[in-house]
């Protein structure tokens, strides 16, 4: 009853923050945006988990890779799906407004849904029958091709105006844009793919690639508010997945009741990938900043990042496809020291916040970041020690005598 209550109070907290304090402003709903999708995933998820346990819908222990003991459903990514879909409808709705440069070109809404929905189907599909990794990787360069027709483009990347760099054979020019041309599209569904399998690579550990997610989903809503970059838009979708994750994360941290699975790994990489785009790179005045907007995105999503290009050249080394999993992931070397995986989970998250906090610091938004990391914080704490002491209290307090008196 206390759970349900907190839910409500939160959407209606968004839904009212959206509708009268919003003055009909789409770009102006990260907050309410991010409360509403908060709410809905909370409650949502653990709907999902009970569908998934009738059908049998679970992924159960087996090889090495695997951590957990017991059978846990999959099929969290339909939760954080319907979720990120939901609110941004409903908030669409409830400011009455759904702007042009929203839905294409720097907004690239529509291309973010599109694609996010084509690779939302593909790790479904995954999660229920396992595909093969080349059809996998066929439709997800179908989807990074469906977001950049429709507005996800990196067609230059912005460079400060003091940062020169002379190789002889290569010169950078301050404040003179590097001009991808045609190799805009490559480029561009590269790394659109290459962020939502390396989300994916990181999923081997109760609540790690939710966690990291959301840190990252905070940290370019954060940045892509800055006055150097201005995308309200990118802030805005950034925003609602952050909101999505952490209500997820609420059943997803250790140990899990639910798994993000494929569906939810994808979707989270393929719009973090986008937003980094929409909200960072292509930043409107970021010739102005010290760095350039691509060691930006590095610094935002360099643990998955990492990950991922150590597993390439680990699997390459020992001759193995680069589709082969195994257990040599970060995270695997540090369960084998002797860490507990809640430790490794905060460990990883603190790393990734601290790096987080830096690209903040560089467009002069760490204390945003901060406050939304502050109140993040609170929350976390409000789950873990009032509703789960408030849960457990009443499931081990004894029952009520029900003796009269003759």
């Amino acid at each position: 009853m206390a759970i349900r209550f907190f839910q409500i109070l939160l959407l209606s907290v968004g839904v009212i923050w959206a509708f009268f304090f919003s003055d009909g402003h789409f770009d102006e709903t990260q907050v309410p945006g991010f409360l509403i999708a908060l709410a809905i995933s909370w409650w949502l998820t653990p709907e999902i988990r009970a569908r998934a346990i009738k059908l049998g819908l679970v992924d159960k222990p087996g090889d090495e890779r695997r951590i957990h003991k017991v059978p846990v459903p999959r099929l969290g990514g339909v939760a954080i799906y319907i979720s990120v879909m939901l609110t941004i409808t409903l908030l669409i709705a409830l400011t009455g407004r759904f702007p042009k440069d929203a839905r294409a070109g720097e907004g690239g809404l529509i291309g973010i849904a599109v694609g996010g929905t084509l690779i939302f189907v593909l790790g479904l599909l995954d999660d229920l029958e396992s595909l093969p990794a080349k059809l996998k990787l066929l439709v997800q360069v179908l989807a990074g091709s469906a977001a950049y027709s429709l507005g996800v483009r990196i067609k230059a990347i912005p460079m400060p105006t003091n940062f020169n760099l002379d190789l002889g054979f290569f010169h950078l020019h301050g404040g003179a844009p590097i001009d991808l041309g045609i190799l805009s599209g490559p480029l561009t569904v590269l790394w659109l793919v290459g962020i939502s399998n390396a989300v994916n690579l990181i999923d081997g550990m109760d609540g790690l690639a939710a966690g990291v997610s959301a840190i990252s989903s905070l940290t370019i809503w954060s940045v892509a508010l800055a006055e150097s970059i201005d995308r309200p838009y990118a802030a805005l979708i950034a925003a609602v997945l952050a909101g999505a994750l952490l209500g997820f994360l609420r059943w997803n941290f250790n140990p899990a009741r639910i798994f993000i699975g494929d569906s939810g790994a994808y979707l989270t990489g393929f719009i973090l990938g986008a937003v980094s785009i929409t909200g960072v790179i292509k930043g409107a005045a970021a010739a102005t900043l010290i760095v350039p907007t691509f060691l930006l995105v590095l610094l935002i999503l360099f643990f998955p990042i990492l990950d991922t290009a150590w597993a390439i050249i680990r699997r390459v080394a020992k001759g193995k496809s680069i589709f082969t999993p195994d257990a040599g992931h970060i995270h695997h070397r540090l369960l084998q020291t002797g860490l507990s995986q809640k430790k490794v989970a905060y460990l990883l998250y603190g790393v990734t916040a601290l790096l987080g906090l830096v690209a903040a610091f560089v467009v002069h938004q760490q204390g945003y970041f901060l406050k939304l990391g502050a109140c993040v914080l609170i929350l976390a704490l409000f789950f873990s020690e009032v509703l789960n002491r408030h849960r457990q209290h009443k499931h081990t307090s004894p029952p009520k005598s029900t003796d009269q008196a003759n």
